[in-house]
């Protein structure tokens, strides 16, 4: 569900690995030139590799700026159930922020979600996402935002 032009909300979804979530991801960007699915896959998979994308307990942040990608957004994406393992060291995933980032976009789309990471520090915040249980309420919260 888009809620702006940037913000697009995913509430409740049945992903049960990080497979599943990259590949919906995939899905997401790639609606126009699904031959291009994997290759979003393997960027999200090489940005992990740099760091974690874990920002606070039970959230993860995926990030990437690609040519795959034909409009920015973020996606906000509330699993219905933890991912109990997602990596190694990372477990109980409950929410994922992920910001795609189109190659030469604008300054003031680059502004926007730069004002918005900003938020992502704010660990009351992330708590407000991560314990609203209706989809509305949640909407809410990031709209406040």
């Amino acid at each position: 569900m888009e809620i702006n032009s940037i913000y697009q909300v995913y509430f409740n979804c049945e992903l049960k690995t990080k497979e599943e979530v990259y590949s919906f991801i995939s899905e997401i960007v790639c609606q126009d030139n699904p031959s291009q699915k994997e290759e979003v896959i393997h960027q999200l998979n090489d940005r992990e590799k740099v760091g974690s994308i874990l920002i606070a307990e039970h959230v993860l942040l995926p990030h990437i700026e690609s040519n795959q990608i034909k409009k920015s957004q973020i996606l906000f994406i509330r699993l219905a159930n933890p991912i109990r393992s997602w990596d190694c060291d990372t477990k109980d995933i409950c929410l994922l922020i992920v910001i795609l980032l189109k190659k030469n976009e604008s300054v003031q789309i680059k502004k926007q979600i730069t004002l918005f990471t900003r938020a992502l520090a704010d660990e009351e915040y992330l708590n407000r996402l991560l314990n609203h249980k209706e989809k509305e309420d949640f909407i809410k919260e990031i709209i406040k935002n």
